[in-house]
């Protein structure tokens, strides 16, 4: 008679029965959606495609989410990052990336699902060819020049494209002639709608404020004193009184708020739709006050002190 098996001796051989079993269903059955096509999911359903005109492209600034090469392959230094981003601006004639140490950019056109380049003559009219030419612009920092160096060597006009949705969240593919593809949104996509530009003047230093939306919430120094600026005949004017805003109500691009700056930002209501909250502030530009134009008023350069 076979000596009875105890349970220990049971359970080990269960064991390593279950395993290779649980390998050959981890490996072999992929559940539904694992690759996200509508070939393998039914539910997703993708946009409609459409091209663009030139008012459509150059109604937001893009930034680029994905970059791969024509095999497939991510370039990764091109693709959005907390250090970087890669921003393309479309003009009534020029393209222009930027992002790196340079400004990479084209006379373009719009001719069907392509966007090609051309030279423009002295007769207005425009003659075929051309391509990317490149500011010369140097630093020290090797990632921008490693940079500025991949996207020459993968911006390969003509391109084709198309838009897919609408509005702040909709996305703009661009496939070079060599294959590579790029995907850009808007960089207002993170918060639905177009952001509205404004231009900041930042006082030096932080005061004293109460912040959030709590009727009880105690005065900290974490605000700026801040006021709105706009454009006459190129030079700075004040468009608002002083008043603070919260630190927390920037985004984007660092302040040294021990000086007098000036901030280039769009304004965004607030996510959580409270009135009371100042909304969102991001900042794409910084600059120094002292190294623009003074504001101007009847000929008179004026300075008004922030409260």
């Amino acid at each position: 008679m076979r000596p009875f098996l105890s349970p220990l001796r049971i359970a080990v051989a269960a064991l390593v029965f279950a395993l290779p079993v649980a390998y050959a269903v981890a490996v072999y059955a992929k559940p539904a959606g694992y690759l996200i096509d509508e070939s393998s999911d039914p539910t997703i359903v993708p946009l409609p495609r459409r091209g663009a005109s030139v008012a459509d492209l150059s109604e937001y600034r893009w930034q680029v989410q994905l970059a791969t090469r024509a095999d497939g392959n991510a370039l990764a230094l091109l693709q959005a990052d907390a250090l970087d981003q890669v921003y393309l601006e479309f003009g009534p004639q020029r393209m222009s990336f930027s992002g790196g140490a340079n400004e990479i950019s084209m006379y373009y056109r719009i001719d069907g699902s392509r966007i090609a380049s051309f030279v423009p003559t002295r007769l207005g009219l425009r003659k075929k060819g051309g391509g990317f030419v490149s500011t010369a612009v140097g630093t020290r920092s090797e990632r921008p020049l490693a940079m500025d160096k991949l996207l020459s060597d993968h911006l390969a006009p003509p391109f084709e494209h198309w838009l897919e949705g609408s509005g702040a969240t909709q996305r703009l593919h661009l496939i070079g002639a060599d294959g590579t593809h790029f995907i850009l949104q808007t960089t207002d996509a993170a918060y639905g709608v177009k952001g509205e530009p404004v231009t900041l003047e930042v006082a030096a230093g932080l005061k004293r404020c109460s912040t959030g939306c709590g009727p009880l919430n105690p005065p900290t120094p974490d605000c700026l004193s801040v006021r709105e600026l706009h454009s006459a005949k190129g030079k700075p004017q004040t468009a608002s009184e002083w008043f603070t805003l919260p630190r927390h109500a920037l985004d984007g691009r660092r302040l040294q708020e021990n000086q007098h700056q000036v901030l280039e930002a769009r304004r965004y209501p607030s996510l959580a739709g409270k009135q009371c909250s100042a909304g969102i502030y991001v900042v794409d530009y910084v600059s120094r006050y002292e190294d623009i134009p003074q504001v101007e008023s009847d000929g008179l350069t004026t300075a008004t002190s922030a409260r």
